[in-house]
């Protein structure tokens, strides 16, 4: 399972996130070390954006805003 800590914490989208159920890639600090996660949103976010980590779904899957 992902990091619970990573809720509340900043990220850059480094694949484009299409939204819905269709992810992009974002990269957050996670314990310290920058990694990349599965990122899906309500709404389409374009690579180079800063997002939210709202919620983790699982092993390196979570929710952006």
């Amino acid at each position: 399972m992902a990091d619970p800590s990573l809720v509340g914490q900043v990220g850059e989208v480094v694949v484009r996130v299409r939204g819905t159920d269709q992810p992009g890639e974002i990269v957050a600090t996670s314990q310290g070390v920058p990694e990349r996660f599965i990122a899906f949103a309500d709404e389409p976010i374009e690579q180079g954006a800063s997002v939210l980590v709202i919620a983790v779904r699982g092993p390196r899957q979570v929710d952006v805003i």
